[in-house]
């Protein structure tokens, strides 16, 4: 694990994967850093986390999980979306009414 990337991080945070509309939520930075199932997965270059204020990472993984600061930040409005095709995935009613007023309350919504 990069740890200074990591303590970059502001937690809550989210895992976009590129090839699906499922996000993984992680609470906090030990849930990252002690996660197994993140540490078998392989990323790809599009796949990113999202912490709770918008900041967005490349994760990747040579010997060990990394994360590397891009400089983007994502929108609530954005982070909304995603959530939608989330819930949406998951069968959950009227995913178009859903708001949040910070990308952290939207992510506790998870």
């Amino acid at each position: 694990m990069n740890l200074s990337s990591i303590n970059l991080v502001q937690f809550p945070a989210v895992i976009k994967l590129h090839s699906d509309d499922e996000l993984i939520l992680i609470a906090t930075s030990s849930g990252f850093e002690h996660n197994p199932d993140l540490s078998r997965m392989y990323f790809q270059p599009q796949d990113m986390l999202i912490d709770k204020l918008g900041n967005v990472y490349k994760l990747h993984k040579t010997a060990q999980l990394a994360l590397a600061a891009t400089g983007d930040v994502m929108q609530l409005d954005e982070v909304i979306k995603l959530i939608q095709l989330h819930l949406s995935n998951h069968g959950t009613c009227c995913v178009s009414k859903f708001s949040a007023h910070s990308i952290a309350e939207a992510f506790n919504c998870l």
